[in-house]
Order: structure tokens, then C-alpha cells, then sequence
């Protein structure tokens, strides 16, 4: 097998096959164009385009792996969800993104 495949090959296994999902690349490429504010929920889902089952698991899964926060915020009289990418969040991204320039 040719030397790069097998090193790109090594270096998947060192990434977390969680992260590899269009879904949640997208919800944490947002959260970090977006800097310290971060988006409220309906923000995400209205510029992401997703359902909220979907939006709602990946969100979830992201925030249990570390990589985003969930903090309540206040607009108005109403309390909701806004969230926020993590340092590991911004690393996972960064490393998924050096090996995908890879393939």
C-alpha cells in the first residue's frame, strides 16, 4: 500500500470518528466563525438550515464529547439555549480539517 495512504490511515484512527459528521462540522464551524457569543438555538437552526431532532441530537453529542457549551441566556421575558464552541472544540475542528486537506 502506498506510504501516504497508510499514514493518513494512522492518522484517522488519532481523530474522533464522533466529529466526522456534516452535521456536526457545520454546527461547530459556525460556533467558531461566530467567536465568544456564540448562537442562541433558533439562530442555528435557522442558518443551518436543520430539523430539530436533528439539530437537537448533534448539539447534544457535541457538548457531551466537550467540544461546545450550553448556557441559558435572557432575550426579552424568554430564557433559551445559546451555545458556545469549547477550546477541545476548536481543536477537534482543527485537526479534522488537517486531515481532511489530506485525502
Amino acid at each position: 500500500m502506498e506510504e501516504n495512504t497508510i499514514t493518513l490511515v494512522r492518522e484517522a484512527q488519532a481523530l474522533n470518528s464522533k466529529l466526522i459528521s456534516v452535521p456536526r462540522l457545520l454546527i461547530l464551524r459556525s460556533l467558531e466563525k461566530l467567536g465568544p457569543d456564540g448562537a442562541a438555538y433558533r439562530e442555528l437552526k435557522a442558518g443551518l438550515e436543520m430539523e430539530d431532532g436533528l439539530l437537537y441530537s448533534n448539539l447534544k453529542a457535541l457538548e457531551e464529547m466537550g467540544y461546545l457549551k450550553e448556557k441559558e441566556i435572557r432575550m426579552g421575558k424568554k430564557e433559551m439555549a445559546s451555545y458556545n464552541i469549547t477550546e477541545d472544540g476548536k481543536d477537534a475542528l482543527n485537526a479534522e480539517r488537517v486531515w481532511l486537506k489530506k485525502i
